[in-house]
């Protein structure tokens, strides 16, 4: 039986800056905070050992302002600047990475998300890549969109410990929605982290039942401009307040839909086969933990044999 090919894309800014709140106080030899680079090791040692993966690719953030930015002056606006004890680390993590030959991606204009819905589609177009079984690793629920048969999500909770695989299934249990409703779920509830008001009066309850029966926004608002008396089950009141609020948000609805909608035409030079992993190169792992003044990683990099490493550092 042939065995399952996979991928991990890894949402960079996400796991570097869970990492960096979870460890404030690590600083290295020189006292430079580093605690956001150990987290991120640890989080892809863990995903390494976890799936072994066959490919492995990470997305960035890049610190200008996106076409979100532009187009919505409030978008992700109650976000503190990014503290420059942030960026450092950031720019730690891309340099580990090159180190270690693992593929990265970040592209002005555009979020990591939209890197991370380009790279799964990218993937598909290529042979190699129809089958895949994709893993997004991240800290957050915005890659739930791009949940289906062969792509699931792989969300770090509270640690790096306690994580746990979204997929089509749990999405529904949590939500009550299908992955590919998740969109417009956000545009009529609405998303507080990235400051996306939404329909004020639907809610997360209110747009589960909506896409529950009509399944998309088009359908909704199909129904709701041919004013059914049945356009919602339950009291007359509630549907007659439902549709107004519908009716009189449509094109933020819209909107905000482009808004929270993942991009995946990003122009990127890519191929799968950059994303190529097999293992971890020892001497030059090695020598990198120890030079970020991590040798107690060292007896935790999942090689599929620790003979080398235990030679090479005397672990």
């Amino acid at each position: 039986m042939e065995v399952e090919k996979k991928f991990v894309v890894i949402d960079g800014n996400s796991i570097v800056h869970r990492a960096y709140h979870a460890l404030p106080g690590l600083t290295d030899k020189k006292g430079e905070i580093v605690g956001a680079v150990y987290g991120f090791i640890l989080a892809l040692f863990k995903v390494v050992k976890d799936f072994e993966p066959d490919y492995i690719a990470t997305c960035f953030d890049v610190a200008k302002p996106t076409f979100r930015h532009l187009e919505f002056k409030d978008y992700k606006a109650k976000r503190p600047a990014t503290h420059p004890d942030l960026l450092n680390q950031l720019g730690r993590v891309r340099t580990l990475l090159s180190d270690l030959k693992i593929a990265f991606f970040e592209k002005e204009g555009f979020e990591a998300d939209d890197l991370i819905a380009t790279v799964i589609k990218k993937t598909r177009e290529e042979e190699a890549g129809k089958e895949l079984m994709v893993y997004i690793l991240t800290g957050d629920r915005d890659s739930l969109q791009l949940v289906n048969e062969r792509t699931k999500m792989y969300i770090l909770n509270r640690g790096v410990k306690n994580s746990f695989v979204y997929d089509r299934k749990k999405i529904f249990e949590d939500f009550g929605i299908d992955p590919s409703q998740v969109v417009a779920m956000k545009a009529l509830a609405g998303d507080p982290s990235d400051n996306i008001p939404g329909v004020r009066g639907i809610g997360e309850r209110g747009a589960a039942e909506l896409l529950k029966k009509y399944k998309t926004l088009e359908k909704i608002y199909e129904a709701a401009e041919k004013e059914p008396d049945d356009f919602l089950d339950g009291s007359k009141s509630k549907s007659a307040r439902t549709r107004d609020l519908l009716l009189k948000n449509k094109d933020k609805v819209f909107f905000f839909e482009r808004m929270v909608r993942m991009r995946d035409d990003v122009a990127l030079e890519y191929s799968l086969e950059v994303c190529r992993f097999t293992d971890f190169d020892a001497e030059i792992t090695g020598t990198a933990l120890t030079e970020l003044g991590f040798p107690s990683l060292l007896k935790r990099i999942p090689f599929k044999t620790h003979s080398v490493i235990q030679t090479l550092f005397k672990i």
